[in-house]
């Protein structure tokens, strides 16, 4: 009997552009130029930079550049640090249904080994939509129960999402891909205890492993290794193991429906289920100084994540709910660097901003991330808000996030030249121009 993971191999090896929606093409080099983005944005991290260190000394075959720096490395850790850059501001796209964040992975995986294999363009491209396909999958298949038991998401998909992507990459065919999920798959996972006592840093790490251990098990398939075939659907798989839940989603329609279509690019560096009060919010541009309270009244998973009345630290304001709401009155962006010196009056206002649960919305999760807000003045006076679900960003918004966390990093004309080669990449023979834009300065092997 053909496993689901083998499936999904026979799948990830397949992918053509040909066969593939437009629309559903546009979106891959959408992903892509916002993953560069958020990488470049990520860079200066004080973590990232004793991480790179750490990485630096290990040394080894240059195969892969990292993105924003002069360093080739052997292809994993290219896609380690990549991912890592990308994930460690959770500015990253996000999957609603898992839910999880798979394009930091994904993308990092297929450069790595698009880069080390001289991929064309066009070979990019169907990697990326073969491991953002099956990681959104994944992610889906193990459903929100997962999430709400305690796992991240992002790391226990994304090792599939990285491992398709780089098995497209390579070019291998159908059984090796579904070798390669089956070699990832048997190190596949992520906890959230960070949201609790971590770091952004350690939800980074879920991300930064899922696409080296991608990249890895490629490579090993490639050797002719393979891993346990039931690793998603077996007795002692993943579904069964860490979910509880039945396998169907993981091949249903699997060519002609595409899970990948409902990703969601982030237009806010704050949680993902912060952004729906926040777009609401700024929408109103009400006055701030009037602001008596405002209560979000919302699902349980979004409180348990996002319920931070009092914030302290990059990783609590960052999915603080109270803060991305006050930030939304005060009409701020909500970008990395604005996370850099919280004000004392952004805080008076976070202080203002209370969540309580409403069980009539657990029932909508996680088809729906539904929030509703009331705002009440100091003459007594409200406002009542709804956002059934958080906004995505469009292409032409996503091109300016882009070039906004791209042109410091690597300077505003390759940040200009790197949207006009994405936006044509299928054409490239090889993804050459494309990394050299990727690097500011000529690489040097590790």
């Amino acid at each position: 009997m053909t496993t689901a993971s083998e499936t999904l191999g026979v799948f990830a090896a397949s992918v053509r552009l040909d066969a593939a929606p437009d629309a559903l093409v546009a979106k891959a080099k959408d992903h892509l130029l916002d993953t560069i983005g958020v990488a470049c944005s990520g860079l200066a991290e004080p973590q990232a930079m004793a991480v790179v260190g750490v990485v630096r000394r290990w040394g080894g075959i240059a195969e892969a550049g990292v993105i924003g720096k002069a360093l080739r490395l052997p292809a994993p850790k290219a896609a380690f640090l990549n991912a890592l850059h990308a994930r460690l501001q959770a500015f990253d796209d996000t999957h609603e249904a898992g839910p999880a964040h798979p394009g930091s992975a994904v993308v990092a995986g297929a450069l790595a080994a698009a880069e080390a294999a001289r991929a064309s363009g066009r070979v990019l491209l169907e990697s990326l939509l073969a491991g953002y396909e099956t990681a959104t999958r994944v992610a889906a298949a193990l459903g929100a129960k997962h999430y709400g038991a305690g796992f991240h998401s992002t790391g226990t998909s994304a090792p599939f999402g990285a491992a398709a992507a780089a098995a497209r990459a390579r070019g291998l065919d159908g059984p090796a891909a579904g070798a390669a999920l089956g070699l990832a798959g048997e190190a596949s996972i992520g906890i959230r205890q960070y949201q609790h006592d971590g770091s952004m840093l350690d939800t980074a790490l879920n991300g930064a492993r899922g696409a080296e251990l991608g990249v890895m098990a490629a490579e090993m398939a490639a050797a002719g290794l393979s891993g346990p075939r039931g690793v998603l659907d077996g007795r002692w798989g993943i579904l069964r193991v860490m979910a509880g839940t039945t396998p169907e989603r993981l091949t249903d329609g699997l060519g002609t429906r595409w899970e990948f279509a409902d990703t969601s690019l982030k237009p806010y560096a704050s949680c993902r289920f912060t952004h729906g009060p926040v777009e609401v919010l700024r929408a109103a541009k009400l006055d701030h100084g009037k602001v008596k309270s405002v209560e979000i009244s919302t699902f349980r998973q979004s409180i348990d994540v996002a319920d931070r009345p009092a914030p302290r630290g990059r990783a609590e304001e960052i999915l603080s709910h109270q803060l991305a709401a006050a930030m939304a009155l005060l009409g701020r962006d909500i970008l990395p660097r604005n996370f850099e010196n919280i004000d004392d009056r952004a805080r008076a206002l976070t202080g203002r901003v209370h969540v309580r649960h409403d069980p009539a919305l657990d029932r909508a999760y996680p088809a729906r991330w539904p929030h509703n807000i009331v705002v009440t003045f100091d003459d007594g006076g409200r406002v009542t808000l709804e956002s059934p679900n958080p906004p995505r960003a469009d292409s032409r918004s996503t091109r300016a996030k882009f070039r906004a966390l791209a042109a410091p990093v690597l300077g505003a004309g390759p940040a200009d030249a790197l949207v006009k080669v994405v936006d044509e990449i299928e054409r490239l023979p090889t993804i050459q121009p494309l990394l050299e834009l990727l690097r500011p300065h000529l690489a040097e092997a590790a």
